[in-house]
């Protein structure tokens, strides 16, 4: 399975690629798309678009993964990052790619098995997780982590019926 995880943002929109399955991963890749901060907010996320339609393209993922929207004390953040989160949406829905979304809990679950993990545990668990050596930036991070999450539900792989015994 290939997914493509992504934690938007309309200053910095980290994204992180996993091929694999549940038993081993046999590529990973990463980045951040940083549009200029100067620029309205329509261009900026249609550089985030642009800029996941690119990697779309280049590791044709077989499903993209956000985290699910949260209530945020900001509301004009959390706005904002709704607004990215549909241009991770479009990308998908535009090329026919399922769409899925995991809670913050969900995901610090998958990665950490606690659900209230702060941030550097979260990157230091997925490097290990992931035999990344080097540093790996937080919102790139924050979207392995949602690829991974998916890569290792078991919901996502076709559950084998029970055997019926013959008497």
């Amino acid at each position: 399975m290939k997914v493509l995880g992504v934690d938007p943002g309309t200053y910095k929109t980290g994204w992180g690629f996993i091929e694999g399955t549940r038993g081993g991963f046999s590529r990973c890749e990463w980045g951040v798309i940083k549009p200029v901060k100067t620029r309205p907010l329509p261009q900026r996320l249609a550089c985030v678009y642009d800029g996941l339609d690119d990697i779309r393209k280049k590791y044709v993922p077989d499903v993209i993964v956000c985290e699910d929207t949260f209530l945020h004390k900001d509301v004009r953040a959390a706005l904002s990052i709704g607004r990215a989160w549909a241009m991770a949406a479009l990308a998908a829905a535009k090329n026919g790619l399922p769409f899925s979304t995991y809670s913050p809990t969900e995901i610090k679950k998958s990665v950490t098995g606690y659900g209230r993990a702060g941030k550097e545990q979260m990157t230091s668990q997925i490097r290990t997780l992931l035999g990344i050596s080097g540093e790996v930036p937080e919102d790139a991070a924050d979207a392995l982590s949602c690829a991974y999450c998916h890569l290792t539900d078991m919901r996502n792989y076709t559950q084998k019926p029970f055997l019926e015994c013959a008497r």
